[in-house]
């Protein structure tokens, strides 16, 4: 696992079911807390590139809010036929009340 874990903000400023988009090293990333865990991915569904903050999270998993193309927020693999394109995920880690992810 990578050490490069950057402070992304309080764990209180994502409220569950929500996402928080940051931009990491030229990234664009969607941090989401979704069943009391923090997830991080590629803020960019596979299916037609469209960004995926603003999508409905529910039980680990994001829907794309232009087709609803599903992907689980723990792998990043998707659900229903949309696309077979799975989005990139990051480790995520809460230290000390803050969200850090980490880009390889």
């Amino acid at each position: 696992m990578s050490d490069n874990f950057q402070r992304i903000c309080a764990v209180d400023d994502i409220p569950a079911n929500s996402g928080k988009p940051v931009l990491i090293g030229g990234v664009d990333v969607l941090v989401c807390h979704a069943s009391g865990e923090f997830y991080a991915i590629e803020n960019l569904c596979t299916h037609q590139r469209a960004k995926l903050e603003g999508g409905r999270i529910r039980n680990c998993f994001i829907s794309c809010p232009l087709h609803g193309a599903r992907f689980d927020l723990r792998d990043g693999s998707t659900k229903g036929e949309l696309t077979k394109i799975p989005v990139k995920t990051f480790a995520t880690r809460v230290v000390d009340g803050f969200v850090e992810v980490a880009l390889p």
